[in-house]
């Protein structure tokens, strides 16, 4: 499955002015960002795979448009995907920050 472009641009265009460096690979038929060597979020199809921290991921599941991120079968435990029609020009940004924010807090991980 093809992911979406217009998306990738989007977060490209948002994550630009981070302080920290973002890198990206491809993965889940889209594309992984990671900070500090821990995905933070990504992108399937033309969907928003978030990475919140744990105790965030609950109360984001109670939101329109988000939902649990299942991949091959699996719930992703922890993980969230928001559809596009939440992801307007403040949910975005407010969802990629949480991400960040969160992962930030892990430690560092070395390939």
């Amino acid at each position: 499955m093809a992911y979406d472009l217009t998306l990738e641009v989007r977060i490209n265009d948002e994550i630009a002015g981070w302080d920290v460096e973002v890198t990206k690979r491809k993965m889940f038929g889209g594309l992984g960002y990671f900070v500090n060597g821990n995905m933070a979020f990504g992108v399937k199809g033309d969907e928003l795979i978030v990475k919140p921290a744990p105790e965030e991921a609950e109360t984001l599941l109670h939101e329109p448009g988000i939902k649990p991120f299942e991949f091959g079968g699996r719930v992703m435990k922890t993980w969230c995907l928001a559809e596009p029609e939440v992801l307007d020009e403040d949910n975005l940004p407010r969802l990629l920050k949480m991400c960040r924010e969160y992962v930030l807090t892990l430690p560092h991980k070395h390939r």
